[in-house]
């Protein structure tokens, strides 16, 4: 899955990801949400800028995870604008240190994730080290979780263990992907 994502042109990204984001912003979910979490779109992932920047101009709170490597776990942070981020751990766009805010994760309305791979009962594949797996149960149950993802990407089924917590759903530039449960 990478190694097709890191052969998509960049003309492929943008009209794909202008497809996605257009779902995105149009859902009721979005419109209501106070507090969105968002990844900052790295290396061919759907882009994520043109939603956060929909978002300030809705007067939302945006936060973006933030890695800790000496936990292996993620702190989120309230983002402000583009210009407070820097490259930080695996190459992903992070605050700089004196622009961390950190907010508790019981704040969150709307999580927006990346990955690899989905399948339709909303299990992902994200880059194995696990740091989505262990913040996902921080969030509120009724947090909705959203995964951007290219149609490519959506399997059958993947592997998953009984702690895996599943995405709501998935957006791509071809369908919206309600998850159902097994």
């Amino acid at each position: 899955m990478l190694e097709k994502r890191n052969t998509l042109l960049q003309s492929d990204i943008i009209d794909k990801s202008h497809e996605i984001n257009e779902k995105l912003i149009t859902q009721s979910f979005f419109r209501t949400s106070k507090t969105i979490l968002s990844y900052i779109s790295i290396n061919n992932e759907p882009d994520t800028q043109a939603i956060l920047q929909t978002a300030w101009q809705l007067k939302k709170q945006i936060l973006v995870p933030v890695c800790q490597p000496s936990t292996n776990t993620l702190l989120i942070s309230r983002l402000e604008n583009l210009q407070e981020l820097e490259e930080g751990h695996f190459h992903i766009l992070e605050p700089k240190k004196e622009y961390l805010r950190p907010v508790k994760p019981s704040l969150v309305d709307l999580c927006i994730l990346p990955g690899t791979a989905f399948d339709r009962n909303g299990y992902r594949l994200g880059y194995g080290s696990g740091y989505f797996d262990r913040f996902l149960p921080l969030l509120r149950s009724d947090c909705l979780k959203i995964a951007l993802s290219y149609d490519y990407q959506i399997l059958d089924t993947i592997p998953h263990e009984s702690h895996d917590i599943p995405v709501d759903i998935i957006l791509t530039e071809k369908a919206i992907y309600y998850c159902s449960r097994e």
